[in-house]
């Protein structure tokens, strides 16, 4: 289905399917155009008031690219929040060497 909106070219449909396959949990909360730029707001609890709310936000000059960067965001918090994102950051072991910068600055 998600192909078939893309292939239509309708990318704010196709983003909206993206959250809603992709994130179960997660509901568009806001779209808002103000000042030439798409802020976008995702949430878990839409029907909490937007002050006590926990929402992911993004904003772009495109309305369907603010959504990706909130469904980004969102991918990113549940990551973090189910611990598998510190699995996926590898280990730096503590050296007692010395570094040096190769760089030409010249």
């Amino acid at each position: 289905m998600l192909v078939l909106v893309i292939e239509a070219g309708a990318w704010t449909d196709a983003g909206a399917t993206l959250i809603g396959l992709e994130l179960p949990g997660w509901q568009l909360r806001r779209a808002a155009y103000d000042g030439g730029e798409w802020f976008c707001s995702l949430s878990r609890q839409p029907n909490l008031a937007a002050e006590l709310d926990d929402t992911v936000d993004a904003s772009h000059e495109v309305l369907s690219l603010a959504m990706l960067g909130a469904f980004l965001e969102a991918l990113r918090r549940r990551a973090v929040e189910s611990g598998s994102l510190a699995a996926t950051t590898p280990a730096v072991k503590p050296t007692s060497a010395h570094g040096v910068c190769c760089d030409n600055f010249a």
